[in-house]
């Protein structure tokens, strides 16, 4: 790049307080276009001095959209509301970009407290299908127990039988005294 065709901003950002996403690729799209979800203050300027001088990428052109997004209730109020719009900008580079395919083996993103919670989410999105469907909310004696409830079953046996409750805590020797 031996002469620069545009005038480049000189405002240096150090701690930037926007967010820039980088979307895949829509079908069809050339592999030479980019595009971004960008903050609704930000302007072609801005992505094209960005992308300048953070990752020293020269962009040829930029197109700006704004996508409207549906109007919903709010959960407090009851009233309907429209959220604000998401804006994207598509960029041409000089070079085209290819994005990395999707590896295969997931494995090593699958951690053990993220598959807690996916089957946490799996049995509410099943009791929430119930709801739905039945129109009315579950009875507590409906719902089966569930393992804390089996645990305290057994302990409250375990009990009965042998009358000596123990928590694995030594205690202080004041509050075992007899007065």
């Amino acid at each position: 790049m031996a002469s620069k065709l545009f005038r480049t901003g000189t405002k240096k950002v150090f701690l930037p307080d926007h967010k820039i996403a980088f979307l895949r690729p829509r079908e069809n799209q050339p592999p030479n276009f980019a595009s971004f979800r960008v903050p609704l203050t930000f302007n072609k300027l801005d992505i094209r001095d960005y992308l300048l001088h953070a990752y020293n990428v020269p962009v040829l052109g930029v197109r700006s959209q704004l996508t409207q997004r549906r109007p919903r209730q709010s959960k407090l109020h009851q009233r309907i509301y429209r959220p604000p719009p998401v804006k994207t900008m598509t960029v041409e580079l000089q070079k085209p970009f290819a994005w990395p395919k999707e590896p295969e083996d997931l494995e090593p993103w699958n951690l053990p407290h993220l598959e807690k919670r996916y089957k946490a989410m799996d049995q509410q999105k099943k009791w929430r299908e119930g709801v739905e469907e039945k129109g009315t909310f579950p009875l507590r004696d409906e719902g089966g127990a569930g393992i804390e409830k089996i645990e305290l079953r057994k302990e409250a046996q375990r009990l009965l039988k042998e009358g000596k409750w123990e928590n694995g805590r030594k205690l202080d020797p004041k509050f075992t005294a007899e007065k």
